[in-house]
């Protein structure tokens, strides 16, 4: 149960600093959406 409390609380804190960033700089969400479709590509076309 140890285990699950630590992944449950970093799963939290990492919800919480989205939370944040995404308040603080509301550009920042969409600008990793469209970067990550980019990467998602880009890997796609190496195989």
């Amino acid at each position: 149960m140890k285990v699950f409390g630590f992944v449950s609380g970093v799963a939290i804190g990492m919800a919480a600093a989205a939370a944040a960033v995404s308040a603080m700089y509301p550009d920042v969400p969409k600008r990793m959406k469209r970067d990550g479709k980019h990467v998602w590509r880009d890997m796609m076309k190496m195989f």
